[in-house]
Order: C-alpha cells, then structure tokens, then sequence
C-alpha cells in the first residue's frame, strides 16, 4: 500500500511529493496557458477605430442618387475641398428611395454619422431626413457643380469587400469571416459594396465597387457576382477613378479571384 502521509486530503497539509510535484509542473502550466491566450488573441480580427456617433447632424451639399446614394459636401480642408459621404438607411438598407426625388439637387440630410480612417458615412433619420436647401454659399454650390473625376488606368487590389456601415462602427468588428453573413445581408439590402487593401504600413484604402459603366452593381451581377465573395480575401482586378476624395472601382464581377 502506498505510504498514507502521500495520500492527498484537502484540509490537511499538501503530502510533500505532491507539492515538490506541483512546483515543477504549476509554472510550466501557467506559461502555455499565456502563451494560448496570446495566440487566441493575436488571430482575432481587429475591431478598428470606427465610431457611430450618438448626436444626430445634419450635412447640406449636392446629392447624388447614383451610383449609390451619396452627399458632397464643401470641406474646408485645402488638400479635400470636397467630402463624399455615402448614405444608407436604417437597418440593413442602402438610401436610394429616401434620395432619389432629389438627385443633382443641393440638399439638407439628417442622420447619425459613422467614422472610421477619417471617411464619414450618414445613417438617414426617420423622418424628414433629405429636404431640398437653399442656404449654401454661392463659392461652395459652385464647389459641388459636378465632380472632378481622375482617370487612374487598370489595376489589380488584393484585399476584402465589405459592407461600409458594419465597417465604419455598427458593429465590430465589421469584416471578416465572423462577420460574412452579416455584410452579405447588408450588402443584399442595397448598402454599397465597398473594397478595403491594407499595405505593408497597415494603411487602409478604400474603393466604391460598380460595375463596368460606372453604374451600381445589382440583380445577378450582385448576387452571383459579388455576394459569394464578401468577407473573403480576394484580389480584384479593374479600372480605377478618383471622383473627389472617393476612390471608385469600375469591375466585371468573373474578374475577381478568390486567394
């Protein structure tokens, strides 16, 4: 029979074999468990800096229904007189019926705003949310005539199309796998597809997806085109334009490949 004094009782003295046995074996136990909580840690994605902002804001600039529903505002920044701010509605909707009445018009819109890498992005108020508007200044009205487009030629980007809203602070994090069915709803539901590249500096850029004409992606083109693809790394290859400060992707949707 082993010897009793050996024999562990949890109100009496640990046995001494046990606790020499403890010693040697505790530290080492406690080094994987860090360790394994590092690497569960580091593979998780990043939430991001996105931020949704309580206070409700209104924005006066020209509208633009298509290819997604967007405002132009007059900035003050010199290296970005213009700011584009993509609209969506509540919930998993984009905002093209709320701003269609008034595409081309200068406009005053109220919502939420939505902010992540210094792009903003507009959640629609319920009511009363796009009213035409007639207090710009005549140098800034003249600022948001049209667009100034920059042909950028062909290129090919490896990154992640998301959807802008869950991305910019709805939810986080906003990208990824664990966040697929959610952008693929969001993007089904009319709020713009987006496409994000991340450099060897961690810097992030963004592009507006439309289809080859400029116009928005939709019907099978979306659903069959882009839907499966969403959340995925993928490179994409397109014509790149810089309208304003927003980077536009023109693609054919069989000329992404999934890596």
């Amino acid at each position: 029979m082993a010897n009793a004094s050996e024999f562990y009782v949890g109100y009496f003295k640990t046995p001494p074999a046990l606790a020499r046995f403890l010693r040697r074996v505790l530290p080492i136990l406690i080094v994987v468990a860090l360790a394994v909580a590092w690497f569960v840690s580091r593979s998780q994605n990043d939430p991001g800096t996105g931020v949704w902002h309580d206070d409700a804001q209104a924005l006066v600039g020209r509208i633009a229904a298509k290819p997604y529903p967007l405002i132009r505002v007059a900035s003050a920044d010199p290296d970005r007189p213009v700011e584009t701010i993509l609209l969506v509605a509540e919930g998993k909707h984009g905002g093209g019926e709320r701003v269609a009445a008034l595409d081309g018009r200068i406009a005053r819109v109220r919502g939420t705003i939505l902010e992540r890498d210094g792009r903003r992005l507009l959640e629609l108020a319920e009511n009363d949310a796009v009213t035409p508007d007639t207090s710009l200044s005549q140098p800034d009205e003249a600022r948001l005539a049209s667009p100034t487009v920059v042909p950028m030629g062909q290129v090919t980007l490896r990154g992640e199309i998301i959807d802008p809203k869950c991305y910019s602070g709805a939810m986080k994090p906003g990208e990824g796998k664990t966040h697929k069915e959610c952008a693929t709803l969001c993007i089904a539901g009319g709020i713009p597809p987006m496409f994000v590249t991340l450099d060897d500096a961690g810097r992030r850029s963004y592009y507006l997806l439309t289809d080859p004409d400029g116009r928005a992606l939709h019907g099978s083109a979306l659903r069959d085109g882009i839907l499966p693809f969403v959340a995925d790394a993928v490179e994409i290859r397109g014509v790149l334009e810089q309208r304003d400060d927003l980077q536009v992707l023109r693609i054919d949707p069989a000329d992404i490949r999934r890596l």
